[in-house]
């Protein structure tokens, strides 16, 4: 409707480090998240022809990359699953931290138990 593209933002950080990491762990990872988005998008494409999906897979903390994505974005869209062990809280530590830090308006979606 407003001819805007919708970025796909899947962020990713390394487990606890037990030593360091080797360069194959970090691609096996990177590849992961990769598919992880794919899994998530799978069906939307088609069934939104006219919008043009940028996808972003990134290696860094959840909230500071939906922040540097936001800078010019005209809404955020932020799913909450209550991890961290609080499954009932209605907002998670992502989505807060965006509502108070970033540039334009956030939507946290809460999502359904069948996701």
């Amino acid at each position: 409707m407003h001819d805007a593209d919708l970025v796909a933002v899947h962020s990713w950080t390394d487990p606890l480090p037990l030593g360091p990491a080797e360069p194959s762990d970090i691609e096996a990872a990177q590849q992961r998240a990769d598919e992880t988005l794919a899994e998530r998008l799978a069906g939307w494409q088609e069934k939104y022809p006219d919008v043009r999906l940028i996808r972003e897979v990134v290696r860094d903390h959840p909230s500071r990359a939906l922040l540097s994505h936001a800078e010019g974005a005209r809404l955020v869209v932020v799913g909450t699953r209550g991890r961290g062990g609080f499954d009932g809280l209605v907002l998670g530590s992502t989505g807060q931290h965006l509502l108070h830090h970033a540039p334009c308006p956030v939507a946290v979606v809460r999502m359904t138990p069948d996701r």
